[in-house]
């Protein structure tokens, strides 16, 4: 590969609001069952609802990533073009992710299978395949400041 793996952090702060009220109320509901652990339950269910949602949902996603620690683009661009067309049939899910996914992230699901499939294009020498998917990150994507 050409170049380190890029990391890209890019937080929604407002995104933790939802995830803390979720919290809350799970920690209500084991406060009026009567439990007298309720802030331990309710941290430990929540705790386990976010592992579960963030392994099972955006699983391709999280293929991708692998694939991509292992040097294997190949696979890597296919697993994130699974993930793309799951988020694409899925959009609420995407769309509502720091609900269903407990994602804190600006990024879209889509967006980052898109950005990752044109990372790995990029470093195959593919240029006309990075080409193609960057013009659909452009279109769908008008207002990602990594599409110049």
């Amino acid at each position: 590969m050409n170049s380190k793996i890029p990391i890209i952090r890019n937080t929604n702060y407002f995104y933790y609001i939802p995830q803390l009220s979720i919290l809350l109320l799970i920690i209500a509901v084991f406060f009026f069952c009567g439990s007298e652990h309720y802030l331990i339950l309710g941290f430990s269910f929540y705790f386990l609802l976010s592992i579960y949602l963030k392994v099972l949902i955006p699983k391709w996603h999280r293929k991708g990533i692998n694939y991509i620690k292992k040097g294997d683009l190949q696979s890597a661009i296919l697993a994130f073009q699974k993930s793309y067309e799951f988020f694409q049939r899925n959009a609420w899910i995407d769309q509502y992710r720091s609900l269903t996914l407990f994602s804190t992230s600006n990024f879209s699901y889509s967006e980052m299978a898109l950005m990752n499939i044109i990372w790995c294009f990029d470093q195959l020498g593919d240029k006309k395949n990075a080409g193609k998917y960057h013009s659909l990150l452009k279109q769908k994507f008008p207002n990602n400041k990594y599409s110049l």
